[in-house]
């Protein structure tokens, strides 16, 4: 039996450009930029050799952590349980810049039940272009909330490692002595301008589907995202170096 070189070039050619499912292009077009070849753990059912061949076809770069900028997130909902209430809205500052990403629930999404999937999604895929993520409370309602719903939707939550996230409200209770620790109070304290009030009817009309009410809220929240970057970067100095994520 011979062995002809070019046939066994043309046979690992074959195995490498393998058709992909959409499945498989989405996992590698949501995941290669964060993992590279690790990747593989989700796919597998590749060999490296095919996803580098696929991913240079499709020209994804790997961009590890460490290289996208970094961003101040805040959610809205309509309550404090994921499985029982609603994302209203998200934004996120990206820091240093006059840039704030957000998304909003509409009027048809709450009647037609869809709810908050469209905005949950635009969510996730936002975040996995941020290096690191800071919020205020964020280790206990925004970040779950946000994995919550995207469970009830069955969408992908960003696996944990990917994305660092800091949380300024635990940096505030450690650093500071005063009679609250809701951002309001840490910036009155800190003479920080901007935070507004949500009055319950609003909040009750906004769930009802209300634009102006989903509007208003909308603006709370890119304010709040403002206003958190001003208080960190007056705290940041007592900042300790502990690395936890998303």
């Amino acid at each position: 039996m011979s062995f002809n070189i070019k046939d066994c070039v043309k046979q690992m050619d074959k195995v490498i450009r393998e058709d992909w499912t959409k499945e498989e292009i989405k996992l590698l077009q949501k995941y290669y930029p964060v993992l590279g070849i690790k990747v593989t753990k989700f796919l597998p059912n590749r060999t490296p050799e095919s996803i580098d061949h696929k991913v240079r076809r499709l020209g994804i770069k790997y961009m590890p952590i460490g290289e996208g900028p970094v961003g101040y997130l805040d959610i809205e909902s309509s309550g404090l349980q994921g499985d029982f209430n609603f994302m209203i809205s998200w934004c996120i500052k990206t820091a240093d810049k006059d840039e704030i990403r957000c998304a909003c629930i509409t009027p048809e999404e709450i009647f037609n039940g869809n709810l908050d999937k469209r905005i949950v999604k635009e969510l996730i895929d936002t975040l996995y272009e941020y290096r690191r993520i800071y919020t205020y409370y964020g280790s206990i309602f925004d970040i779950p909330m946000c994995r919550t719903r995207a469970l009830y939707h069955k969408l992908n939550f960003i696996p944990y490692g990917l994305v660092e996230h800091k949380d300024v409200y635990y940096l505030a209770r450690r650093t500071l002595r005063i009679h609250s620790k809701r951002l309001e109070s840490v910036c009155s304290l800190l003479g920080i301008k901007g935070k507004t009030h949500l009055q319950p009817r609003i909040w009750v009309m906004a769930t009802s589907g209300n634009q102006k009410a989903l509007n208003y809220i909308l603006e709370h929240n890119k304010k709040d995202v403002v206003i958190l970057e001003k208080a960190y970067k007056k705290l940041q100095k007592y900042e300790g170096r502990t690395r936890r994520f998303i």
